[in-house]
Formats: structure tokens, C-alpha cells, sequence
């Protein structure tokens, strides 16, 4: 996946008269409406596009001189996301000419596919068998129940089993993506996931977080830190299955060289700097932070009319 930003300038006016002004808000529509025509020809059963006007304006009848659109633009494999990213960087530009207003992007974060591990997936799988689903409370199954009431899925509860290990899909068929990706090519990694959610529902909604603050959300973390630590015993006490791990990586890599999918010059957001206790400013950021500011001119009208006689 690649996060991207695109900030389109023009100039600001009075609604009430328009004439000359260059909206960025409309290069924003017409870029939002332009990319969702990739969708039918440019767009693979395994990509997505996803996109979001950040910033619109302030009031109605003042036409905004800075608006900014933001997408995340995903596919099966670094390469392709390339692909679609550049189509999506050429539909910025034609807004930006239909509109009369400048354009810019940058890049805010990006990530490789993961890379799989089956004998890793096998240990933690046979581990989660043994240990058994989480053990929902009667308070985690009723609040489970009301969400799915409030949400219209049937009321199902929680999961009780733990699910079957199978194959991935021969053809990618698009997911969520992960910075733990990246880390996949340096060492060998597995995934795994703890019932939280009620069925029917979906991740990255208020129900999901109202489950991980709650009874479920407890059940859960503790299972998955059994299954987390089981698999790491059995890495530490059986050299044979460790060594298999590591073969299947050092076979799934061969040929294969990761470089970051984040562009050269990238500039980690300050907030996560500040967080992480790194020194201020360093040595990659621009210090201070680049203002944007519109020096877009009024669009030109033409000579003046005659007046009529």
C-alpha cells in the first residue's frame, strides 16, 4: 500500500462573485470522481482504492484556495501499486489543468505485501488448536448480542471455535495492509488473530472498539498472548521447527531484494519522532515545516467586453 496526499492550490473569492476564482475544492471533486472511473478498466480484482477529502474549505461562499484529497492506493504487490499510483498521479494532474489550479502530492507511508510463512502459520495454528478458542464471559456474549441487534446481523454472538487453517487464495484477491509487512522479508513472521469482534460485524467501526475496551477485548488479549507465547516456547525448545522456519525463508527470499516502498527524501511525521524520543530537528526533516501557502493568480477573463450600443 501506498498512503498518498494530494494539496491543490488556486485562489480565494467571494461566492456571491465568482468569476476569476480558481476553487480548490473543485479540483478535489473532479480528481474524487475522475479516479473512480479507473475502477472499471484500471483497477484489478485485487487492488483498491480508497479516498478522502481532508480539507474542503471553511464556509460556503468563500471558494477554498487550498483543499486536500487523501487515498491509499493498494495492490497485490509493491510493483503493481506503482502502476496504480502513477495513474492516480496523472488523474491529479488533469484536475488540476480541467480547474486551473497548481497540484502536489507526498507520500505518507507505504508497505510491502507480506511475505508468508507456511511451517511458521502451521506451529501457531496447532498451537491455538490446543489452547482453544477465548473464553467469553456471559457479559462478553450480551454485549456481542446487543451490538448485533443495534447493527442488523444476526444475533450470533462471539465465535466459540477456532477456525481451520487453510490456504491462501491461488489469486490475491486484496486485504488489509500492514507495516508488518516489511518486516516479513527481514525475518521470518507469522500473523494471527483473537475473536473480538461479533459476528457479522466489521473491523475499524465503533462496535469493534466498544469490544476492545470491554469483556471481549479481554477474552481475547488473553488468548492471543497464550498462543503468542506457546509458539515461542516451542521455537525455543524445538530447534527442528525453528530451523524449518527459517529454511522456508531463506527460500521464499532467494532472488528477491526489499528496498522501502517509501519514496527517497521521505520525512517521518513529527508527531512519531516526538513519540519515539528522537532528537529534534533530525538530520532528515526540514526545519521548519514548509507553510503551504496558494500563489495561484485570479483566472483571466479575457479582454473586456465592449459595451453594447
Amino acid at each position: 500500500m501506498t498512503a498518498v496526499t494530494f494539496t491543490f492550490l488556486g485562489v480565494a473569492g467571494h461566492g456571491g462573485t465568482p468569476l476569476g476564482n480558481k476553487s480548490a475544492l473543485d479540483a478535489a471533486v473532479m480528481m474524487a470522481t475522475m479516479s473512480e472511473f479507473l475502477r472499471e478498466e484500471n483497477l484489478a480484482p485485487s487492488g483498491r482504492l480508497h479516498w478522502v477529502i481532508n480539507n474542503g474549505g471553511d464556509i460556503p461562499n468563500v471558494t477554498p484556495e487550498i483543499a486536500e484529497i487523501s487515498y491509499y492506493v493498494r495492490e497485490g504487490s509493491p510493483a503493481r501499486v506503482q502502476v496504480l499510483l502513477d495513474k492516480v498521479i496523472a488523474v491529479s494532474e488533469a484536475a488540476a489543468k480541467a480547474s486551473q489550479t497548481s497540484v502536489s502530492h507526498r507520500v505518507t507511508a507505504a508497505c510491502w505485501n507480506q511475505l508468508p510463512s507456511k511451517s511458521f502459520a502451521e506451529l501457531m495454528h496447532d498451537n491455538m488448536r490446543q489452547i482453544g478458542p477465548p473464553e467469553f464471559s456471559a457479559e462478553a456474549q450480551t454485549l456481542a448480542k446487543e451490538l448485533q441487534e443495534s447493527l442488523g446481523p444476526p444475533q450470533k454472538g462471539l465465535h466459540a471455535e477456532v477456525a481451520a487453517l487453510t490456504a491462501p487464495n491461488p489469486v490475491f484477491m486484496g486485504g488489509g495492509s500492514t507495516d508488518v509487512a516489511d518486516i516479513s522479508w527481514q525475518v521470518p513472521t507469522v500473523s494471527m488473530g483473537a475473536a473480538l469482534a461479533p459476528i457479522g460485524t466489521k473491523m475499524h467501526t465503533w462496535s469493534t472498539a466498544s469490544c476492545a475496551a470491554a469483556a471481549p477485548g479481554q477474552a481475547a488479549v488473553l488468548a492471543a498472548a497464550k498462543y503468542l507465547a506457546a509458539t515461542a516456547v516451542d521455537l525455543l525448545t524445538q530447534p527442528e521447527r525453528l530451523k524449518t522456519v527459517k529454511d522456508e525463508f531463506a527460500e521464499r527470499t532467494e532472488g528477491v531484494e526489499w528496498q522501502t516502498a517509501l519514496p527517497d527524501g521521505y520525512e517521518p511525521p513529527q508527531w512519531f519522532l516526538k513519540r519515539t524520543g528522537q532528537s529534534w530537528p533530525p538530520e532528515n526533516i526540514t526545519w521548519p515545516p514548509k507553510k503551504i501557502v496558494s500563489k495561484e493568480k485570479f483566472s483571466s477573463l479575457g479582454p473586456e467586453l465592449a459595451p453594447q450600443t
